[in-house]
């Protein structure tokens, strides 16, 4: 097993690859009575469209997350969720544009549960009356997420940005999607795409590593698998303009929204570490419209806004950014952070400031076993790897760096999106 020492942070990281190909990531925390239990499929949303060898496939929208939902029938009858409620346990799953995780939060139990956990997802137990009693629960979870207007402004933000990607549909496909989902579908992903070798487990909380991974070998030296297929997904090539500059949507709310987007492509940045620009992105988001920038004050002061938020991200050939407001007041609330956008700043007293700020955060992170836990999830998906360098990548951004930063940033190509009261 190998130990990864988490640098300016006085944690460890236990990672372990079993024979079958799946990682094994383990954190433990003394300090907590509980754990936390994730395993995770590099399957999502976005894998619609894909190559086994040089053999093209499609499959419906939200075949995904239909998927997730029949894990939990077991071969009895049953339903997982009753054996974890047997055991004073939680069992729950989600599904990401990216990939699926199944997850178990527990206090005692850990190798009943942690067997389980990989009996259910790895030993498939549906069948075409399983495949359509699920529909109608699924279609009905679908209504609500159509229906939810913090949904409805964040599918619209990218279907206002993107023409040919496929973030702009949601994750759990439309009704119509879900008729057509039939079980070869079904079939077809679960054989392609849940192997160990395209899975990943990680567990945080207070356990002992030696005995999850002896847990986990002995689990899965009794399991059989074919040959990992390496399946590839078709990737669209996305045009640098926005589809809509601007749109309206009307939904149940008592306040407006507004959500603004920027799209640039990932070129234009000279900084080629993925990671080190999402840091620089957050620090000049943070600076600028974050609680503590004289913008925020201002239009809080002169009641322009109830809220305001930022957020980035870096999605194959583009970076996102993003500003999120609730307002009584969208138009003059939009000007004023169009033009703020345009002129963003730096300086180097409010960069030092917010660097030692997150740094902090990033410290503070791990009294919570689940954050830590879907921090690795992310850095696995994103990177391939576990980041043990972090606050040293924090610790070497200096003005020069955000500077560089500001001049390859562009907001040429930006949309609004506007939720506005139902009448």
């Amino acid at each position: 097993m190998k130990k990864i020492e988490i640098k300016g942070c006085d944690e460890t990281f236990f990672v372990d690859v079993l024979d079958c190909g799946l990682p094994v990531i383990i954190w433990k925390n003394e300090h907590v009575k509980g754990y936390y239990l994730t395993l995770s499929v590099k399957y999502g949303s976005l894998d619609t469209d894909f190559y086994l060898g040089n053999k093209g496939y499609h499959v419906s929208q939200g075949l995904a997350h239909y998927l997730e939902h029949l894990n939990f029938h077991e071969p009895d009858g049953s339903d997982a969720q009753d054996f974890y409620a047997k055991n004073g346990s939680d069992v729950n799953a989600f599904t990401t544009f990216d990939y699926t995780s199944y997850e178990v939060y527990g206090v005692d139990y850990l190798p009943e549960n942690l067997h389980h956990l990989l009996d259910f997802v790895l030993t498939p137990s549906f069948t075409s009356e399983s495949v359509l009693e699920e529909q109608n629960i699924i279609i009905e979870e679908n209504k609500m997420d159509f229906d939810n207007p913090s949904n409805l402004l964040y599918y619209g933000t990218f279907q206002s940005l993107f023409k040919t990607d496929r973030h702009q549909f949601f994750i759990t496909g439309s009704k119509e999607d879900i008729l057509k989902i039939r079980k070869e579908d079904l079939d077809l992903v679960y054989q392609a795409y849940y192997h160990p070798e395209n899975m990943f487990l990680v567990v945080t909380g207070n356990v002992n590593p030696y005995e999850v991974v002896t847990i986990a070998k002995e689990n899965l030296a009794k399991k059989t698998f074919l040959e990992f297929q390496h399946p590839k997904r078709k990737e669209r090539r996305e045009p640098a303009k926005v589809v809509t500059p601007y749109k309206e949507i009307t939904a149940n709310v008592e306040v407006e929204r507004i959500r603004m987007a920027i799209k640039i492509p990932r070129k234009n940045f000279r900084e080629k570490d993925d990671y080190k620009l999402r840091l620089m992105l957050t620090l000049l988001l943070q600076s600028n419209f974050g609680p503590t920038s004289p913008l925020y004050e201002e239009l809080l002061e002169n009641e322009l806004i109830l809220s305001l938020g930022c957020e980035k991200s870096i999605l194959h050939d583009y970076v996102l950014l993003f500003l999120n407001a609730e307002t009584k007041y969208p138009n003059e609330l939009i000007l004023k952070l169009e033009a703020a956008l345009k002129h963003l700043k730096v300086d180097e007293k409010t960069i030092t400031r917010k660097i030692h700020s997150a740094i902090a955060n990033m410290v503070l992170s791990y009294d919570d076993i689940t954050e830590v836990n879907m921090n690795i999830q992310e850095q696995l998906m994103h990177y391939g790897h576990i980041l043990d360098c972090q606050k040293e990548v924090f610790e070497s951004i200096c003005l020069r760096d955000m500077k560089d930063v500001l001049k390859d940033y562009s907001c040429k190509e930006m949309c609004v999106v506007v939720l506005k009261q139902k009448k």
